[in-house]
């Protein structure tokens, strides 16, 4: 059974990483919009980017029957998602900033752990290869 050196692992390490910047970037779009009247809050999550990578990569695996569908015409993938059971202000803006800021923050966690992970098997990857050529 041959193994590529770049196996699904860094492929989900990839799709993570890619999955945690649009989600990042989605916060911070809701951030800036805090004030906008009539604006809805994009209410997309890294799941569903993450979803969508995987889905588009051909990588996801439905491994229970519970598990959601994140097949390219289900619900979680394309399109933009607006709370619709959020509370709405008087000028019609449904961002609540403090947990924005919160997912933000966890969301920049969670990004520096896969920055770890990844480094770590890298480093391991370059420990081998200097054993090697010994």
């Amino acid at each position: 059974m041959s193994r590529s050196l770049f196996g699904p692992s860094f492929l989900r390490l990839e799709s993570a990483m890619s999955a945690r910047e649009q989600a990042q970037n989605v916060y911070a779009s809701n951030i800036a919009n805090a004030d906008t009247p009539n604006y809805h809050a994009d209410t997309r999550r890294f799941a569903d980017f993450f979803a969508q990578h995987q889905s588009t990569s051909g990588h996801l695996l439905k491994t229970n029957a519970r598990h959601l569908d994140a097949s390219p015409s289900s619900a979680l993938i394309g399109g933009v998602f607006h709370r619709s059971n959020e509370a709405v202000r008087m000028d019609g803006n449904t961002v609540d900033t403090r947990k924005e800021m919160t997912l933000m923050a966890e969301n920049q966690m969670m990004h520096e752990l896969n920055m770890q992970i990844l480094k770590g098997r890298l480093t391991g990857m370059a420990n081998v290869i200097k054993e090697g050529s010994r």
